[in-house]
């Protein structure tokens, strides 16, 4: 599974898609932690194409998410299925994390650029 990085100005976009499991979870790591160390901070995965994530590699978002913060940057999350936003629902890290209905949606609620 090759996971895309696309730089939009100031924003980079993760494409995400298929089943996020164990098998891919340090690729999907190595994706999240390259973008934020080449300087992204505000970062928005498209979920549009996952069909399941399991706990590793949701492990690997919310550490994701941690290491973003704490350089004063952010990921956002779009278009996640019903199934797949129900995984973050029942593990209550959709409270930490912020889901937006579209692409645009969350590049806009980083603020002006």
């Amino acid at each position: 599974m090759e996971f895309i990085v696309q730089v939009q100005g100031d924003i980079a976009l993760v494409v995400l898609g298929g089943e996020l499991d164990v098998a891919l979870a340090p690729h999907l790591k190595s994706v999240l932690k390259g973008a934020i160390e080449q300087g992204h901070r505000k970062i928005v995965v498209d979920m549009k194409d996952v069909k399941f994530i399991d706990s590793s590699c949701l492990g690997v978002l919310v550490n994701a998410h941690k290491l973003a913060a704490s350089l004063q940057g952010a990921i956002k999350f779009a278009e996640a299925s019903e199934p797949v936003r129900k995984i973050f629902e029942l593990t209550r890290t959709d409270k930490h994390l912020k889901f937006c209905a579209t692409i645009d949606e969350a590049k806009n609620s980083f603020g002006p650029r």
